[in-house]
């Protein structure tokens, strides 16, 4: 793998972890689903957008 690529999915990880971190602070904790589509996002399957239309549909915020 190349750097920047590689660079890119540990800035993914780190996002992903912190916003984990903050929702569970706040006493929330994501769905197994929502879980999924963020792991998707940190392995580069989908971007921040599609990432972000998954979660707002399923929650009707869409």
């Amino acid at each position: 793998m190349n750097d920047k690529r590689e660079h890119e999915l540990l800035l993914r990880e780190r996002a992903i972890s912190d916003a984990r971190i903050s929702s569970e602070l706040e006493g929330s904790q994501s769905t197994v689903a929502t879980r999924g589509d963020q792991d998707a996002y940190v392995r580069g399957e989908i971007n921040l957008t599609q990432l972000s239309e998954r979660v707002r549909s399923r929650y009707g915020l869409a």
